[in-house]
This record gives structure tokens, sequence and C-alpha cells, in this order.
């Protein structure tokens, strides 16, 4: 059975049959959007694009047409546009999608979405350039082997100079650090859990995604939604049995050890992370409820800090060190969980050791790197990051230790995913389970 755990992000080349990107030489001003075409109306003037990728009319945003892509096995269909900009100056990017593992990015920030449920979606990000920053390459692209995507109405405008802020890593960084199994990954029916029961709000039990009580500027916050807009179906619980294969303590051996002296604090609607470097890295990354908010690269600094523009209530932030070589252990330790508090800061956070929950246990045998970045193995478990952080360990009745290292799109709520070998995860079925905090 095959479960999809998240795209990955693009370690897109453009071929030499790429038309070359034009520079649009429009004024990056406040007022003014910066973006040449940003419509498409003009066909794909001002854009370089690869793959199948024209303007069309029909499925639009608004005006007469939009961005029509198709990506195929190879090819992430992108688009790229290089805009001139000003250093020293924080810029917000936005664009309306309609598609599956659709993104927009520049300047090393980016965005996307699971699914845009049929319908054009607006997705947003922002950027500061460096002082010596002239110019960014704006791009939009889809994921290998998905549907048929659109894209409309870019805006590129400028604010004033601040403090420079990241988001998810532009298609140019290594795949090895990025969140996602393997190219032939894709989503499928075949095998997920049942819709969840709603959590307890009970302190010694998994968290609550929609909280209640609480003073302070982070209750003011949205409710942490869930990743993907699908719909999980009803899945029948069968008989517990236990899985051939026992899993035991995953081993982190060989990996960089999380940073350390994490801090943050929300400030309006923003919240900015702080952390010391770890010795060996070259990048890390901040991830919310696992989804990427910030990728930062290690020039020497002694402190680094992500900035996540969307936070919700009582989000679980995890922070990780990466090297470059490429290989499974180039992705470091998940750090501990830390929370948004309902005071505003950012805060360690774990649910007590000992705590027993009744859980739903699913099973995979996707073979790849998990969303995460670390590799499927016996032993390495998908949660709904809500409820159980990335980085718990916990023992689940009749299948040994997990660690929660990766998602799953039907994985919502009180339910764990496990990994298991082969036909191992067909048999496991699904099952009422316990599971312990360790």
């Amino acid at each position: 059975m095959r479960r999809w755990s998240g795209p990955a992000i693009a370690a897109g080349c453009v071929t030499a049959a790429v038309v070359a990107i034009a520079a649009v030489v429009l004024p990056a001003s406040a007022a003014t959007n910066a973006i040449g075409d940003p419509g498409f109306e003009s066909g794909l003037s001002g854009w370089a694009c690869s793959g199948t990728a024209g303007a069309a009319a029909g499925t639009v945003h608004s005006g007469a047409a939009a961005l029509q892509a198709t990506p195929s096995a190879s090819d992430t269909a992108q688009c790229t546009q290089s805009v001139p900009v000003t250093p020293n100056t924080t810029y917000t990017l936005s664009a309306w999608v309609n598609g599956s593992y659709v993104y927009i990015g520049a300047s090393g920030a980016s965005i996307w979405t699971p699914s845009s449920g049929g319908a054009f979606q607006q997705l947003s990000t922002s950027f500061t350039t460096s002082a010596t920053t002239t110019s960014v390459t704006v791009f939009v692209h889809g994921w290998y082997g998905q549907p048929t995507y659109y894209a409309d109405d870019f805006v590129l405008t400028s604010g004033a100079g601040g403090t420079p802020t990241t988001s998810s890593p532009t298609p140019t960084k290594s795949p090895s650090a990025s969140p996602s199994p393997s190219r032939s990954a894709s989503p499928s029916a075949s095998k997920s859990p049942s819709a969840s029961p709603s959590p307890s709000n009970s302190p010694s039990k998994s968290p609550t995604a929609s909280p209640t009580g609480g003073t302070g500027p982070g209750t003011s916050l949205p409710a942490c939604s869930f990743w993907s807009t699908v719909t999980p179906p009803v899945r029948t619980i069968g008989p517990s049995h236990n899985a051939t294969s026992q899993a035991p303590q995953y081993d982190l051996s060989g990996r960089l050890p999380a940073p350390s002296t994490v801090t943050g604090a929300l400030s309006g609607s923003s919240v900015t992370i702080t952390f010391s470097r770890v010795a060996g890295a070259v990048a890390y990354r901040v991830w919310r409820n696992s989804q990427s908010v910030g990728w930062v690269d290690d020039w020497g600094q002694a402190t680094l800090s992500v900035t996540d523009t969307a936070p919700c209530r009582n989000a679980h932030y995890t922070v990780v060190a990466l090297r470059s070589d490429g290989s499974d252990a180039s992705t470091g330790a998940l750090s501990q969980p830390y929370i948004l508090a309902d005071s505003g800061a950012v805060q360690p956070y774990a649910i007590p050791a000992g705590t027993q929950l009744e859980y739903e246990v699913t099973s995979y045998n996707d073979l790849g790197q998990t969303a995460s970045g670390i590799n499927t193995a016996l032993g390495i478990c998908a949660v709904d990051t809500r409820y159980i952080p990335w980085g718990t360990r916990f023992k689940v009745d009749g299948y040994g230790y997990c660690y929660a290292a990766d998602i799953g799109t039907w994985i919502q709520g009180q339910i764990v995913d496990v990994w298991l070998p082969g036909a191992e995860a067909d048999a496991w079925g699904v099952q009422k389970r316990t599971i312990t905090i360790l």
C-alpha cells in the first residue's frame, strides 16, 4: 500500500530548451505590482516555463486568461520571472492557484497548497532582500505526476525595510533536505484511517487542535487547521493482532543534534523563533505542525532566526539542523517540541511520559523520504502533529516503538500510521491500540 506523506520541494533545473528568463523593467515600489503580465493576459510575456505550460481561457481567477501547466513524471511545469527589487526591503508575493501541490515563491521564500479544493485559492508569502539584492526570481510550479494546475493574478509589492524573514526553500534547494517522499509517491485512497474522534481537552491527554480557556495574546489566534483539505473515509476497525516485525527504538546516531536555546515570541500576527547554531550544519528548517515555515542558511552566525507569518493557537514548532552530503543522515535529529503558549511565548513542550491513549493505528510501507526528511524505516511513524508533535517517542501496543517523523493525508486527529515492510503493512489493517508516551 502506498500513502502520500507530503510534497517535496522541487530541486528543478531548467533545460536548455527553456526560453531565457526575461527581466521586467517595472519599478518595485510599494504601490506598484512589480510583476509583468501577472494575469497571463499577454500569453507568457515575461515568463519562462518548462514542460507543458501556456496561457489559457476557461479556468481563470480574473480576466480572460490564466496560466495552465501540466507536470510530467520528470518535470514540475515551472514558470519563472526575474523581477527588479530594492535592497533591504520587505516584499509580499501573492497569487491565486487552482490544483494540487502548487507552489509559489521567490528569494528563498515559498508556500504551497496540497489541494485548492477545485477552486482558486490565494497563496501569500513574504521575504526581505539583502543589502546587495537587486533582482529576484519569482516562480510557480506543480509537482511530478500531478494533474494540471492553474495560476493567476500574481502580485509582488514592497513595504518598509525590516528583519529578513524566510519561508520554505526555493526549488533549487537539495531534495535531501526537503520534506517529502520520493517523486514516485502519489496520493492514494488504497490505505488510510477512518475519520478521527474529537480529541480530549485534558492536559494529560494528547493536545487539542481547538483549545479553550487561557489568557494572553495567543488566544486571539485561529485554531490550527489540518494541512490538507481531504476528508478521510470511514474505516472499519478490525481485530487486534501483533506485527511480525517489532519496531526497536529508532536510532538517531550519525545525525546532527537539534539546535539548542530555542526561544520565540508572538508579536502582532507573527512569531519569530531564534536558536543557536549547530557545528557542521549548513542550513536549518523550522516547522509549524509539520508544515515548513522557514529555511535559513548557516554562514557562521552565532544565532539564527525564522519568522512564522501565519501562526495558529498552541502551534507546535520543530527545529532541525541540516548537512549537505545527500545522505539520509543529512537531516538532523528533530528537536524536542516547542509550543506557542497563550502567553505568546514559544516554550518547550511534551506530553507527559507515561500518558496512555487509545488511538486508531494503521500502517504504510512507502520507501523513501518522509515529510520531515528522514527516510522511512521500522519505527518511523506518521502522526497529526497538532496532537502528537514531531520528535515525540512513544510505544504502540503490538508494534513496538515509534519516532514521530511523518504525516499523511488521512492521518487526521487521534490516529497513528506505523511503518511496516511490504505485505506486513497490508496485514496490519486498522486496529484500536494503546499508545504510551515515553
